[in-house]
């Protein structure tokens, strides 16, 4: 996280010096600050992924730290309600309490899941060549939109912006497009607190197998 925090840095120092006056910096600035001391988050969403055959539409509750960890549950449909993908820092896995309580492992890259975290917009923000800033008016309020390129070459998971309500200073919209520009993944986000207590047991799956079931 310092050298993520020593990047975002620079880029603050770039745009400060390097636009003119009548560039809303300022906001940019705020929001980058945000982010530099953001070590934690958490919040509810609503995820729809499109794809040629329709939309599946998820909510869910999720909670990461800058250290790559992450949870995130399931709440809607009913069919998948209380679902978990847990990353532990080295192992991804997947808990079902439908299945006996029963614990697999997954592929800690499958970009469907890393992409919706929001720590994961943020490296590939930074890791990115062109940095753009944009605001924009939407429903009466204004945002900072900022904009990122996916590694991996995957044709449905191209780029993705993020648009950040500048008086809150709040992310409210992540949006994934593919090669062709048309939207693969939207996650609005609710709820969203920078810096709660995460207790490591959060990230602990036999914690979540043994907890009691209702």
């Amino acid at each position: 996280m310092k050298i993520l925090k020593k990047s975002f840095f620079i880029m603050l120092v770039f745009l400060i010096t390097g636009c003119s006056k009548n560039n809303p910096t300022n906001d940019y600035v705020n929001i980058q600050e945000k982010f530099i001391n953001m070590e934690a988050y958490s919040c509810n969403a609503n995820v729809v992924f499109y794809s040629n055959k329709g939309e599946n539409k998820y909510i869910i509750s999720q909670q990461a730290k800058n250290d790559g960890k992450y949870y995130i549950e399931t709440t809607y449909p009913e069919e998948v309600k209380g679902n978990v993908i847990l990353f532990d820092g080295n192992i991804l896995w997947q808990y079902n309490p439908s299945l006996d309580s029963k614990i697999s492992v997954g592929d800690k890259e499958k970009i469907e899941r890393k992409e919706i975290c929001l720590f994961s917009f943020l490296e590939n923000h930074l890791k990115s060549k062109d940095i753009a800033l944009e605001t924009a008016n939407i429903d009466d309020n204004v945002y900072t939109i900022l904009e990122a390129k996916i590694p991996g070459g995957n044709k449905y998971f191209d780029s993705e912006k993020l648009f950040i309500n500048n008086e809150t200073k709040v992310p409210e919209k992540l949006v994934i497009y593919d090669t062709e520009g048309k939207e693969r993944v939207l996650v609005s986000y609710d709820n969203f607190v920078y810096n709660p207590k995460i207790e490591d047991s959060k990230f602990d799956i036999e914690n979540i197998a043994n907890s009691p079931k209702n």
